[in-house]
């Protein structure tokens, strides 16, 4: 026991997702005890802290989830069954005009969410405990409601958690609504009592409200405006408009907290869903726009405190906004406009630029959204390229790939350059884009020599691309030029596999009967390499020291030759 708490207090400690999914592989589920998760551990770090508190003060969202699915593992089917021992109710029946059965059961179990909510803000407790993308059962958020209530939190806290919850609920299921909107009158209940000043609703920035909400209709704020629209709902209820409700609710909340400055990942995905449904079942383009661009708009707000999982739904989002600027278009008109284009891109670049903010251990969680958009703003610009020549848009382009590649040529990451080359499908689409794209992507200050996630350089992806070289070996050779005129080399230093000429010569070799060597590359298959090359792969290769004898141009120089043999 004492070996796996110790195991699991340095995993924590650390940020490791691995080593945590190890314990749980090698001990099994319920193996890791509960107080270790919630009650402070001094072994975690300088200040008495609980696991929570740390992972989420450290933003370290994927080790939150490990623990908040332990915690759901291991109490919530035990406060289930004391739930259907003392209740004969279904869910499925209940409504506005039957009396709310009492829920707040006492158990163990809710001991262990109330010491979350004391030891967390309250907003960030209930955007970890609730997973709007889960088909998560109704009970799980009664449980976690009957916890808060029954916690030592602030009366301002309280108000918080049931108007939180009460949107979560609206956004389960059409028939939770009711149970949303009690939740919304417990929470004026509370901000009205009798027991100390009354805490108004601050009205939610007008903006916001015409994106959300027709015209005419205003925002739930006061005991009677919530009861008037409890009324219409049970004469005739719109499960749009009670979600638009519920959106200006969570959306004054976190505008209005000092510590939730940014995107919360929870409310993102319910802006992302209410979009969806105004776009696919309500045909109302402009206003699923209108939450695109409010979901995107806090890209800018983005840092690696946040959820990754707010990764994801920017890149839904994209899809989104795409679909939704060509409903703005003229009929006749298929393809993107150039400051349509010039919108997507700006906020695809943005997203890849939040990746860069993430820890190694987070940003592996964020890998698949991370390609989906590389391959997204590859597939726009090489489609869309050629209708805009004018020098006025290049520039335009240029202005908004620059800080990328600067970020980007900072870290190790894959960028739209290593993307563009090896995807041969979009080449073999738009075969006569592909040099202008590289161009473009070299001209805005991407690194040609850099290597990507999995230590590839270009030269390195352009040589094991032999289907690109088979179709069209024309652009090819073509692409291979620009890249060396911008600096590769042709055995430039890579942590795995060959060089380009040793995986150009394996290519020769492995098809020689298919394959047609182009009569500008054959040659460089046995191209004899300068004196000044043939030093810098023997530096490489038997690990001689130079950093602190050759001067920084030469470190250089014989850092991009590859210690590869062959």
């Amino acid at each position: 026991m004492s070996i796996m708490a110790d195991l699991f207090s340095k995993a924590v400690g650390g940020g490791s997702i691995t080593e945590l999914c190890e314990i749980r592989k090698k001990y099994n589920w319920i193996a890791i005890p509960i107080h270790l998760m919630t009650q402070s551990n001094s072994d975690l770090n300088d200040h008495v802290e609980t696991s929570l508190q740390l992972s989420v003060e450290k933003g370290r969202y994927d080790v939150v989830e490990f623990l908040v699915a332990e915690i759901k593992y291991q109490i919530y089917p035990e406060w289930k069954k004391s739930m259907d021992r003392v209740r004969s109710f279904s869910w499925s029946s209940l409504n506005f005009n039957q009396v709310l059965p009492v829920l707040a059961v006492q158990s163990p179990e809710m001991e262990v969410i109330r010491d979350i909510v004391n030891q967390i803000p309250i907003i960030n407790a209930i955007e970890c405990l609730i997973d709007s993308t889960m088909d998560e059962p109704y009970q799980w958020l009664e449980f976690v409601l009957n916890s808060i209530i029954r916690s030592s939190v602030s009366r301002t806290d309280m108000i918080v958690a049931l108007e939180l919850i009460g949107v979560a609920l609206i956004f389960k299921h059409k028939n939770c609504v009711w149970r949303g909107l009690q939740c919304w009158e417990q929470a004026m209940a509370l901000r009205y009592s009798s027991v100390g000043v009354h805490l108004p609703i601050i009205q939610v920035v007008p903006d916001l409200e015409s994106a959300l909400l027709a015209d005419g209709i205003k925002v739930i704020a006061s005991p009677t405006s919530l009861q008037r629209f409890k009324q219409e709902w049970t004469r005739g209820y719109s499960l749009q408009l009670a979600q638009a409700h519920a959106l200006t609710v969570s959306q004054r909340i976190l505008s209005q907290s000092r510590r939730q400055a940014g995107p919360n990942s929870l409310h993102l995905e319910n802006l992302l869903r209410y979009g969806n449904r105004c776009y696919n079942d309500e045909q109302q383009y402009s206003r699923s726009l209108n939450i695109s661009l409010l979901i995107l708009k806090q890209t800018g707000d983005f840092n690696s405190t946040f959820s990754p999982n707010c990764i994801r739904i920017f890149v839904e989002t994209v899809d989104l906004l795409l679909d939704c600027l060509k409903q703005q278009q003229l009929p006749e008109i298929q393809e993107l406009t150039f400051p349509n284009l010039l919108v997507v891109v700006a906020f695809g670049l943005a997203i890849l630029q939040n990746v860069m903010l993430l820890s190694p251990i987070t940003r592996a969680t964020t890998d698949r959204w991370q390609f989906v958009i590389l391959k997204k703003l590859n597939h726009l610009m090489l489609q869309n390229l050629q209708r805009y020549g004018s020098q006025v848009e290049i520039q335009q382009l240029k202005k908004y790939l620059s800080p990328y590649f600067r970020a980007n040529n900072l870290n190790r990451f894959t960028s739209l350059l290593h993307g563009a080359i090896k995807r041969t499908d979009e080449i073999k689409k738009n075969p006569d884009s592909i040099l202008p794209l590289i161009n473009l992507f070299l001209e805005a200050g991407a690194d040609p020599t850099a290597i990507d996630t999995n230590g590839k350089a270009p030269f390195q992806i352009l040589a094991e691309n032999v289907d690109w070289f088979q179709f069209d070996p024309e652009s090819y050779k073509q692409v291979f030029q620009t890249l060396l005129d911008a600096g590769c080399y042709h055995n430039q230093s890579i942590s795995i596999g060959k060089t380009f000429l040793g995986i150009l010569n394996d290519q020769k070799t492995k098809y020689s009967n298919t394959f047609r060597f182009h009569h500008y590359l054959d040659p460089l298959i046995t191209v004899v390499l300068p004196l000044s090359c043939v030093c810098a792969k023997v530096i490489r290769q038997n690990e001689i020291s130079f950093e602190d004898i050759l001067p920084p141009v030469l470190q250089s120089f014989v850092n991009r030759h590859s210690a590869t043999k062959g």
